[in-house]
């Protein structure tokens, strides 16, 4: 196809989309190791554990997705390409979690298995820079920058970009070393434990994103300019009452200590309704990625502000399942009159066997259905 055209009219689009002048709804698709090794006959085992393997899957799967893939994204060769180190369990790992390494499936990391107090201990006992130099996504990213050195593929340069500059939750992490089932638990019963817990994670998530860049020699400084965003996934199994009391402080921490105050964004793809409102009002989040089906945008809306933007995913099984199912789910989030109302775009997870047919009607019926009709002032 033409290339050049493509990117010219996708980069028209996103200037207008920054400038809530676009005409229609941005419509992208994500993929990761799942999609690519699949469809390469790989395994995760072999993914994770040898850095060459990394190098030549993601180059692969970009190439891949730019030359096959048509969505609001630039397509052919590019200038440059990046690839990092995986770490889907980079965070576990560095708390001193083990992790079980699957044959075809991602990683998982244990609880710790320790008391209270002597997961306390650990945690604080903690050297973060003696910890980041010795961990798995440091080594694995000092091996890949030394691999492609001087490297191109397709006529580029190939760069590396340091792993986990940012966290996939504090309250996340917190449940996923702890236990899930252990800190709803100690939410009731041991409530100062809890915030003793979030407390140190955040203190450690945050001299660990510092050192990583330091060590990597990005030259970055916090708060750093533009504002600053994360996951925090695990949210969903709170309440907005204990949010507010639990979490809230160290969220207001993290983010004021990587980003400063504004243009705060945050990924939620849970079961969250009850919490917009409070994140919106008090940790001015005004970027929400992740949204799906299962909440209702148009009160989602109603509960923040017309300054919001929402970054929806149509959610993870649905690019398998038939054409009618992804036309009614794309109905659901495209059909009525959100996108005239706040800032959206759309994307959706390609799982390993989303097939190419999907995929095109996917673009196609959300190009469709996503046209904005804004009512122009007088």
């Amino acid at each position: 196809m033409d290339y050049k055209k493509h990117n010219e009219e996708n980069a028209k689009l996103w200037e207008d989309y920054r400038n809530r002048t676009n005409a229609r709804v941005p419509v992208t698709i994500a993929f990761d190791e799942q999609f690519h090794l699949h469809r390469l006959g790989r395994t995760f085992r072999q993914y994770y554990g040898d850095v060459r393997t990394q190098v030549e899957i993601q180059l692969d799967g970009q190439k891949w997705v730019r030359e096959n893939v048509l969505q609001d994204a630039e397509m052919g060769i590019p200038q440059e390409w990046n690839i990092s180190p995986p770490c889907w369990m980079g965070e576990n790992e560095f708390f001193g979690a083990d992790i079980v390494v699957q044959e075809n499936d991602y990683s998982w990391g244990m609880p710790l298995e320790l008391s209270k107090a002597e997961l306390l201990k650990k945690l604080q006992g903690i050297d973060v820079k003696e910890r980041v130099q010795a961990w798995t996504p440091f080594r694995h990213y000092t091996e890949m920058t030394e691999l492609v050195k001087d490297m191109e593929f397709c006529g580029r340069p190939v760069k590396t970009i340091a792993p986990l500059l940012g966290t996939h939750g504090i309250f996340t992490k917190a449940a996923e070393i702890r236990g899930v089932t252990q800190i709803c638990a100690d939410l009731y019963d041991d409530p100062v434990f809890v915030k003793e817990l979030l407390a140190v994670i955040t203190e450690l998530t945050m001299q660990r994103i510092r050192i990583m860049h330091e060590l990597a020699g990005t030259g970055h400084k916090f708060p750093q300019e533009g504002g600053w965003g994360m996951a925090d996934d695990s949210l969903t199994l709170i309440s907005a009452s204990q949010y507010k009391e639990f979490v809230l402080p160290f969220h207001k921490k993290i983010y004021s200590g990587m980003g400063g105050e504004k243009n705060r964004s945050m990924h939620l793809c849970g079961h969250v309704q009850h919490l917009f409102n409070t994140l919106y009002r008090e940790m001015g989040i005004r970027i929400f990625n992740g949204p799906g089906v299962q909440i209702d945008l148009g009160k989602m809306a109603e509960d923040t502000g017309a300054d919001i933007e929402i970054q929806g995913d149509i959610g993870y099984s649905t690019m398998r399942e038939s054409h009618p199912e992804i036309e009614r789910v794309l109905d659901k989030m495209l059909g009525r009159d959100l996108k005239d109302r706040v800032k959206l775009m759309l994307y959706a997870f390609a799982v390993a066997g989303t097939t190419p047919d999907n995929m095109r009607f996917f673009y196609e019926k959300a190009k469709e259905i996503g046209g904005i009709f804004r009512v122009k002032e007088s």
